[in-house]
C-alpha cells in the first residue's frame, strides 16, 4: 500500500521483476488516479519525480510463468476459452497457496458491480426493459442477467461457486484473448489518439512473454492507457497495431465494463423487417473543427424504414428523461438503504450516462439521414468488418 493506504502494486512489480524474464519499468507506478481519494479509479502512470517514458520503451515483460491462461492449448487465433477460466477458478481457490499469489491477492479484491450483468435485478430490468427497449444495444444476449455465465454452463462450469463466477466475470471483463496478464489488466481504456500510448504483443505461442511498449513519450504523471477494442472498424488502428483481436464496439465497451467510451464509437444496431434482421452500423468521430461527431455509415446509408426506427427510439428516450424525477425516488436507494428491491447510485448513473449517450448518437444518426434525404453527401465505408470466430472454444 502506499502512504494513502492504497493499492501500489508493489509487492506485484517485484514478484515479476525477480523472474528472470520479468521487467516493469521502473517509472511506472500503479495507483489512484487521484492519489488518496477512494473514488479515483485504480491504473498505471509514470511516476510524478520519474524520468518520461520515451517511445519505443518497454513498459513490461511478463513472462509466460506470470500470465493465467489456457496452459499449452493457448493459440494466436483463439479468443475465449473454457480452460483459462478453470485454471483461474483453481488459483483463486488457492488464494494464498497460488504460484501467482501477488496477483491472485489482487484480482480477489475486484468488485463485479462494474458489469450490468451483475447489477441488481431492478437496474438490469431498468435498462433492459426501460432504457433499451428490449431493442437497442447492447442486446439481451450479451448481457441481461448474467447471460454470459449461460457460456460458463457449456463448459461444465458452476455459476453457483463463488470463485468460478468470480473468475468467469475476470475473464470477460479483464483477459487479453484468453490471458490473465497482470500489470496490464490494471490499464484503463481509452480510444483517444491523443491519449492512448502503448502498444501490445501477445504470445505467439505458449511459453512466451507478453509485451506492452509505449508508442509515445510518455511524461511524468501522465496516465498509460490501454484501448480495450482497438482493432474495431471505427479505430485509427484498424489491421494496423491489432496484436491483440479487439473488435467490440461501444455497446459492447459499456454491457462488459459499465462505462462509456470516448470518441471514436463504433455503434451497431438492429431491427426486425419481418424474418430478416437488418442491421445497421455507423462510426462517431470527433470533429476537429465543430463540436459534434463525425459519422460515417459502414456498408450502406440507413433508409425511410431506418429512419422511422430510430425517430421512435429518440422519442421514447426523451419521455423517460421527462419521467426520471418520477422514477429516481421509486427504484434508487436513498443515502444509507440497503433495500434489495432498489438499484444503487451509480448503478442509476450509469444507465443514465448509457440512456444520454444513445440519445447523442441516435440524433446524429437522424441529421444524417436529413442531410441525405436533402441530397447532400455522407461519409460511407464501403466494406464490412469480417470476424472470424472459428476458433472459439466457448
Amino acid at each position: 500500500m502506499d502512504e494513502h493506504g492504497d493499492y501500489n502494486g508493489v509487492d506485484l512489480i517485484e514478484w515479476i521483476n525477480a523472474h528472470p524474464q520479468g521487467y516493469v519499468h521502473p517509472s511506472l507506478r500503479i495507483g489512484r488516479r487521484i492519489p488518496g481519494d477512494p473514488t479515483s479509479i485504480i491504473g498505471t502512470f509514470v511516476s510524478s519525480d520519474a524520468k518520461p517514458i520515451e517511445a519505443g520503451d518497454i513498459l513490461a515483460t511478463i513472462p509466460w510463468d506470470c500470465m493465467i491462461g489456457p496452459g499449452n492449448e493457448y493459440s494466436l487465433e483463439i479468443f475465449e476459452s473454457c480452460r483459462a477460466v478453470r485454471n483461474l477458478a483453481d488459483e483463486l481457490k488457492l488464494g494464498d497457496q497460488s504460484q501467482y499469489k501477488p496477483y491472485v491477492n489482487y484480482l480477489l479484491r475486484q468488485s463485479t458491480k462494474m458489469m450490468p450483468g451483475e447489477w441488481s435485478i431492478t437496474a438490469q430490468e431498468f435498462l433492459h426493459h426501460k432504457i433499451l427497449d428490449r431493442q437497442l444495444p447492447p442486446l439481451e444476449a450479451d448481457w441481461f442477467g448474467a447471460a454470459g455465465y449461460k457460456q460458463w454452463k457449456n463448459c461444465g462450469g458452476n455459476s453457483n461457486d463463488a470463485m468460478e463466477r468470480l473468475a468467469y466475470y475476470l475473464t470477460s471483463t479483464r483477459d487479453e484473448d484468453t490471458l490473465m496478464i497482470p500489470i496490464y489488466d490494471m490499464m484503463n481504456h481509452s480510444n483517444d489518439p491523443k491519449k492512448l500510448n502503448t502498444l501490445s504483443y501477445k504470445p505467439k505461442s505458449a511459453g512466451e512473454s507478453f509485451v506492452f511498449k509505449a508508442s509515445r513519450k510518455i511524461e511524468p504523471s501522465e496516465e498509460i492507457f490501454n484501448c480495450y477494442n482497438r482493432c474495431n472498424t471505427c479505430s485509427k488502428h484498424f489491421r494496423e497495431e491489432c496484436e491483440t483481436f479487439s473488435f467490440r464496439g461501444t455497446p459492447d465497451i459499456f454491457a462488459h465494463y459499465g462505462f462509456v467510451e470516448e470518441s471514436p464509437q463504433y455503434w451497431w444496431f438492429e431491427r426486425q423487417s419481418g424474418n430478416e434482421v437488418i442491421e445497421m452500423e455507423f462510426c462517431l468521430e470527433k470533429n476537429a473543427t465543430a463540436d459534434e461527431p463525425d459519422i460515417t455509415w459502414i456498408g450502406s446509408v440507413p433508409t425511410a424504414e431506418d429512419k422511422s426506427f430510430y425517430t421512435q427510439h429518440l422519442e421514447r428516450l426523451r419521455q423517460i428523461q421527462r419521467e426520471k424525477e418520477i422514477l429516481e425516488p421509486q427504484l434508487v436507494q436513498s443515502d444509507g438503504e440497503n433495500s434489495q428491491g432498489k438499484m444503487t447510485r451509480s448503478e442509476w448513473e450509469a444507465c443514465w450516462n448509457y440512456r444520454n449517450t444513445l440519445v447523442i448518437a441516435i440524433e446524429l444518426v437522424l441529421e444524417s439521414i436529413h442531410r441525405i434525404e436533402g441530397g447532400e453527401g455522407t461519409k460511407v465505408i464501403v466494406y464490412s468488418q469480417q470476424e472470424d470466430d472459428s476458433g472459439d472454444e466457448l
